[in-house]
């Protein structure tokens, strides 16, 4: 039997063998003749009666081997996806981070710019009181000057004052001495009287003013120290009643005008 088979194999290479010349001349002729070459077709052996027949696999496709290399380069190219998505978010909540941070740092700036500015504001509006206080004592203490000499005026212009001072002038007609004296005194009056109006009207202008200014001066600083206050941290254990409040400032009392004497 294996005898047997051995010549059936050795009959089958032979003629093989045989035909691969017959198909080689055969794809020559056509390839001349045709442009596009024809796939030759596999030649089948004849099958022989009671013998095993041998059957070629070669131009069978492989497609398992080409599917479990798609299933394994799918999986770390997943990973890598999965990795890159991870680094990505990371990314995402440090920056999310840093923008939280520089938003706080603005915030920061801008309340520390905003305190600075109103603190610039409550020293300007302090010098500006002071200033203003400055105007209305000048004003109360020439007020008062020329209400003394307004009295020393009318003491002046007594008869008998007029007369003693016209007896020191040697001259043949006292009465228009006394008289000249006379005038004089009283343009003077009238003349200190008109600037006592004008300076009253100041001093009213100014104690409004002073009053503004107070106002406006209390206002700031209440600010500036409320913004302190936000800006220190709060201190464990501190009890509200132990925080003393700040005295207000007293606003200055003007001086009361010296009234004329009658």
């Amino acid at each position: 039997m294996k005898k047997v088979l051995a010549r059936a194999a050795l009959a089958l290479l032979i003629a093989g063998f045989a035909l691969v010349p017959d198909a080689q001349s055969q794809r020559r002729r056509t390839s001349r003749r045709t442009t596009n070459p024809s796939r030759p077709q596999p030649v089948q052996a004849p099958d022989l009666p009671d013998e095993p027949a041998v059957v070629s696999t070669a131009d069978d496709g492989q497609p398992a081997p080409t599917r479990r290399t798609t299933r394994g380069t799918r999986q770390p190219q997943q990973q890598n996806t999965q990795a890159e998505n991870d680094q990505l978010r990371g990314t995402v909540r440090d920056l999310s981070g840093q923008v939280e941070q520089l938003s706080g740092q603005l915030n920061q700036l801008k309340a520390d710019q905003k305190a600075m500015f109103d603190f610039e504001r409550l020293t300007r509006a302090e010098q500006r009181a002071e200033q203003l206080r400055t105007q209305l004592r000048e004003v109360t203490d020439k007020e008062f000057q020329l209400q003394e000499r307004v009295a020393e005026i009318a003491y002046e212009s007594q008869p008998e004052s007029i007369q003693r001072r016209a007896a020191l002038v040697g001259t043949l007609n006292p009465s228009a001495v006394r008289d000249a004296i006379t005038q004089q005194l009283e343009r003077e009056r009238v003349r200190i009287n008109k600037q006592l109006e004008l300076l009253a009207t100041s001093r009213v202008r100014l104690e409004a003013s002073v009053a503004t200014a107070d106002a406006e001066v209390e206002r700031l600083r209440q600010r500036v120290e409320a913004a302190d206050q936000a800006q220190q941290p709060p201190t464990p254990g501190a009890e509200s009643n132990n925080i003393v409040a700040p005295a207000a400032r007293p606003s200055p009392t003007p001086t009361p005008a010296a009234q004329p004497p009658m």
